[in-house]
């Protein structure tokens, strides 16, 4: 955003993914975050190879988590934006994905297509039936190899993975992904993947993020504000996370890994 904080028009394909942004965000407490444009610039995760990534300097993570930038500092009107925070870099990185598949789909809708599934990079929506059966996506295990767990897709709903394995780098012996938790502008701790089920895509993008970034001990409690009913996350010890309603939906395939039971998201 400018310096001078006037508002200036934005395409109009670009306005429903703010305000939805702005939407989850809040309902997020800013853990999903688009506004950290900056920090995902300063540790390289926008196209660069990965044997030429490092952690950014101290000070500019200081001056960008200081400068606290939320899609809270962004307003809309009409189809003209603006911020109040010159910090503010937008990045829809966690959301892209979700909300580029919720349009094709309502566009085969449109169509009369009741029966579809789209999926990239392990995640999928899906509508209809595949010849009456549901559809299913495997999920990978947190380090990217195996298949952790094989979940059911009952008619219009989605399933959406953040995980350590899909973007990351090692320095100096230690691995960096691309989950910036915007508290501390580094790589969020504690989880090494989430994967959420929702009808929209665009939520279970944004919540798989939001959840991963809240961790083992506040997955819970983010997931109902968040209204997510369905949640598997695995910690950094390799224990398997979920509430109730994903354990009847779930079947997992990895042996020998302790199983936390949650109390009902609903």
């Amino acid at each position: 955003f400018n310096e001078s904080n006037s508002p200036f028009p934005a395409p109009p394909s670009v306005l429903p993914l703010l305000r939805i942004s702005k939407t989850l965000s809040e309902q997020s407490e800013d853990l999903f975050n688009p506004a950290i444009g900056h920090l995902f610039r300063a540790w390289g995760f926008q196209g660069r190879p990965p044997g030429c990534l490092r952690p950014p300097s101290q000070d500019l993570i200081d001056e960008v988590v200081g400068a606290k930038p939320s899609m809270r500092d962004i307003e809309i009107e009409g189809f003209r934006i603006s911020s109040s925070n010159q910090i503010v870099k937008l990045d829809f990185r966690a959301i892209q994905k979700g909300f580029a598949i919720d349009r094709a789909i309502s566009r085969l809708q449109e169509m009369k297509v009741s029966n579809a599934s789209l999926s990239t990079e392990g995640n999928l929506r899906a509508i209809g039936s595949r010849d009456g059966h549901p559809w299913s996506v495997p999920v990978r295990g947190p380090e990217g190899s195996g298949v952790l767990a094989t979940l059911q897709i009952h008619g219009n709903e989605a399933a959406f993975t953040a995980a350590v394995y899909k973007h990351s780098f090692a320095w100096e012996g230690k691995l960096y992904h691309d989950i910036i938790d915007p508290r501390t502008g580094y790589p969020a701790e504690g989880a090494t993947s989430v994967t959420v089920l929702h009808p929209n895509a665009t939520t279970a993008d944004a919540a798989a993020t939001a959840l991963f970034i809240a961790g083992p001990a506040d997955w819970h409690r983010v997931a109902k504000r968040m209204g997510i009913r369905y949640v598997m996350l695995t910690d950094s010890q390799g224990r398997v996370h979920m509430n109730p309603a994903m354990q009847a939906r779930v079947k997992l395939h990895a042996r020998n890994r302790e199983v936390i039971i949650s109390e009902p998201l609903t």
